[in-house]
């Protein structure tokens, strides 16, 4: 059942399924953000579906005169993301992504080339517009203030796919880097709380389930023997959370109404 309400919450968005003890571990191992419908989730989920219809658009010149096979990736990886994104209950994360991918898509599709500043605040106003309670949720300002910080310090900004496997892997970890300290402060303004494992932890459980416990989760809807792949693999990367959780000086407390540290 445990097992199974991870696997609900990364294909429907349901939280609400994963049990209080599991959420302890994630939130003292820093991975939380990932053990739902998350921006990370639906961008892949468009990436995805943007090579595929991409793909298949090729296979036919008709298709490539009418419209080039890249616009209709782009625009297909969009709207079937938005359907993914609707399905599992659009959310705020959801939302978020949605909106971000639609400004660059449309701006690529357009031939603009804005900075990233200006994708970034409009992203920013889109959602604000339609959602204007969005203010009020941590996730708003974690995800925001995330991305704001790769696009401004240049992380990722190689989006070729040239680069050799070393160098993708001193990205990553760079990139984990620079959002683990810039989300420190305002984790800890938001839950007065921070793990102080998350670097390791989340350059495990980034890759883990996203290129693998995910798409298994998603593959499930239509073989459903593949959501127990996906269990299991959830089971393990659960075993190796609980015992770096259990780890001393594993998270920092701070409790700004007393001016009190707790480091756990």
């Amino acid at each position: 059942k445990r097992l199974a309400g991870v696997v609900a919450a990364l294909v429907v968005g349901d939280q609400q399924a994963i049990e209080r003890a599991d959420w302890d571990v994630f939130r003292a191992t820093g991975v939380a953000h990932l053990m739902s419908i998350s921006g990370l989730h639906v961008t892949m989920f468009a990436w995805l579906a943007s090579w595929l219809v991409g793909w298949l658009w090729r296979r036919s010149s008709r298709l490539c005169l009418a419209l080039p096979a890249q616009s209709a990736g782009l625009l297909g990886g969009l709207l079937l993301a938005a359907g993914y994104a609707v399905f599992s209950g659009w959310g705020v994360p959801s939302q978020r992504t949605i909106w971000m991918l639609a400004t660059v898509s449309l701006l690529r599709l357009s031939g603009r080339h804005w900075p990233w500043p200006l994708v970034w605040m409009l992203s920013c106003a889109v959602v604000v517009a339609l959602d204007p309670w969005a203010l009020l949720q941590a996730g708003f300002w974690l995800s925001f203030v995330a991305v704001g910080v790769l696009f401004a310090t240049g992380s990722g900004a190689d989006s070729t796919g040239e680069r050799k496997p070393v160098a993708r892997i001193h990205a990553f970890f760079r990139e984990q880097w620079v959002i683990t300290l810039a989300l420190t402060p305002l984790t800890l303004l938001l839950f007065s709380q921070v793990s102080l494992i998350g670097l390791a932890a989340n350059a495990l459980a980034i890759p883990w389930v996203t290129l693998l416990v995910t798409p298994l989760s998603l593959a499930g809807v239509l073989w459903a023997p593949l959501w127990d792949v996906a269990a299991q693999a959830v089971q393990a990367l659960g075993w190796v959370l609980t015992r770096l959780a259990a780890l001393p000086l594993a998270t920092l407390s701070i409790s700004f109404t007393r001016c009190a540290v707790r480091i756990s």
